[in-house]
């Protein structure tokens, strides 16, 4: 099954919008910077399970990269 309305929103609010306004871009180009550094442009086919991998992927990284630690879905 597709990633779900709410995994959006929270990908889009509480992943992507933090990181692209610590990195200085739009939200847009941030999505897909982050498509092609995780996975070379597939998000409209992950499924429910993999796009929640998908994040935990974006947010470890932000974290040690950037220093930018993003909230758990369930702290959003």
């Amino acid at each position: 099954m597709i990633r779900s309305e709410r995994q959006n929103k929270y990908y889009f609010k509480c992943i992507v919008l933090p990181i692209a306004h610590h990195c200085g871009y739009h939200k847009f180009e941030m999505h897909e910077i982050l498509k092609q550094k995780f996975i070379a442009d597939k998000s409209k086919e992950l499924d429910k399970k993999e796009f929640n991998e998908y994040c935990e992927q974006i947010r470890i990284w932000a974290f040690a990269e950037l220093g930018v630690n993003l909230p758990l879905p369930n702290e959003c």
